[in-house]
Parts: C-alpha cells; structure tokens; sequence
C-alpha cells in the first residue's frame, strides 16, 4: 500500500474528519444517557455513510478558496463549540447537520451541496428532533396511550379501569406519565422510515405516507402493550420486573421489537415485491 498516495488524496483526508466528526457526536450521546437516542443516531451516521459510500465514485470532490475557507471555519466553531460546552443539548442535537454543511463545503464547495442533500435531509431531522418532541408532546398522548392499554388489558380479561391517565386494578394503579406514552418510540421508528424512503424509494405517494404512517401506528401500539404489562406487573406486586420493564433493559428490548415489526412491514409491502418484481423480469428474459 502507497502510503504516500494515499496521503495527498483529498478523500481520504475528509473520511477521517467526518469519521472523527462522527465519533466526537457518539461521545456527546453517551453524556446524554439516552441509549434509544444513541442508537437512533447511530443508525442516522451509518445511513448517511452508505449512501456516500455507494456514490463515492461519482461524488463531485472540487471546492474553491472561499468555500473551503468557510467549511474550516464552519467545522473549526462546531468542535470548539462542543469543547466549551460538552453536556450542551443543543450541540448534539446540531453538530452532525452544522459539521455536514461544513465538510460538504470543504469537500466540494457550494454548488457540490446538492449532491448531499439525502445526508442533509437525515442529519436535518436529528436537528429538529426536540422540535418534534415538543410537537407530541404539545399533543398530549398520555390519556390516549392510557385508553389504549386499557383496551389491551380489559381484551386480555384483566379487570381494569380506567381514570383519565390512570390505569386502575384491583391492588394497584399505574399512570401513564409523558415519559411513558410512546413520543420517544415513535419519534424512533418515524426517523427510520425517513430513512428508510431515503434509502429505498418509493415511488407511489401513497406508498410513501402508508410507510411513515404505519412507523407513528407501530411505535404507539408497541408502547401501549409496554404499558400494559407493566400495569399487570404492578397489580402482581413484582416491582423488580416492573422498574426492568420501565426504567431498564426492558425498554430497549421493546423498541427492538418495534423495528423488527416495522422492518417486516417494509419488506412484506414494499421490499418483498419489488423483489418479486425483478424475479419475474429475469425469468422473462
């Protein structure tokens, strides 16, 4: 391997900066605590670095003197930014969009910027995310996570009921609180089909509000037969079960199964055919 070659190619010298660019926001995560939003992130720099990857041949790698000047600049204040600031929010929330535009005008000046506009529109998301957060719960799905576990529990036969955002049973009561009426699961699985329409797209409308809304639909269910089970825990007395199920490990084997079940949807309706599609083309042939 020409190490020497390897060091004057420009391209090589940006996948460093945004792997190190990647690794400085993971860090910031971490500080948050937050291992659905680590992992949701996660997913959004592994997305953005396949979609580059696919197209890194073809990718328009040439900036100018201003360009360049400004992307260091752009670059140079995120990470001091971050360094001043380290448990800043807003720098998480921020740092892969504003560090994006700079690297993006550093790698290939301003008309090069459309060129990344699927890695803009992912990263731009992440940005809006307490935006959105703030959307749901303006909305308030408390009560409306509370009947839905109701339902599931009066269905199952339990004997439950319902007062406003308290589930009632015969030795315990459980309410259903902000933090446990699904806005993080949805906001999740709502972020993984903007990048899953990124990733495949879709070319009926139809099909594309079908995926976003089945992700919102998914997100919500799930949490609701969370809910549940932790009130049927609850009225058993097994708080050690309860607090796993609520506060620990528990909670992230719940988000998993909402993206396996999300997942299968998008394959069953849209990958699956699509594949049967190209089956069928190449028997034809």
């Amino acid at each position: 391997m020409d190490w020497s070659k390897i060091l004057r190619d420009p391209k090589y010298w940006l996948l460093a900066l945004v792997t190190a660019l990647a690794a400085i926001h993971l860090t910031l995560l971490s500080r948050i605590d937050n291992s659905e939003l680590f992992a949701t992130c996660l997913l959004f720099w592994i997305a953005a670095g396949s979609l580059i990857w696919d197209r890194y041949q073809t990718l328009n790698l040439e900036s100018n003197l201003i360009a360049s000047l400004l992307g260091a600049l752009i670059v140079i204040g995120m990470v001091t930014r971050v360094g001043v600031s380290p448990d800043s929010a807003s720098s998480a929330w921020a740092l892969p969009l504003v560090a994006g535009l700079g690297t993006g005008l550093l790698a290939s000046g301003f008309k090069g910027l459309r060129q990344y506009w699927r890695e803009f529109i992912i990263f731009g998301l992440l940005a809006v995310y307490p935006l959105l957060r703030l959307t749901l719960e303006a909305i308030d799905l408390s009560e409306i996570t509370a009947k839905a576990a109701s339902f599931v529990l009066w269905y199952s036969g339990f004997p439950v009921r319902l007062q406003g955002v308290f589930l009632l049973m015969p030795s315990s009561r459980v309410e259903v609180y902000g933090a446990c009426s699904g806005i993080q699961s949805i906001l999740q699985l709502l972020s993984i089909s903007v990048l899953f329409l990124l990733m495949f797209p879709l070319r009926s409308h139809v099909q594309k509000v079908v995926c976003i809304v089945a992700a919102v639909v998914i997100g919500f269910v799930v949490n609701a037969l969370r809910v549940a089970l932790m009130a049927i825990l609850n009225n058993a007395g097994d708080k050690n079960a309860f607090y796993y199920w609520h506060e620990g490990q528990g909670s992230l084997i719940f988000s998993a199964i909402a993206v396996l079940i999300f997942g299968g949807f998008c394959w069953f309706f849209f990958l699956r055919k699509s594949d049967q599609t190209n089956s069928g083309a190449q028997e034809n042939a």
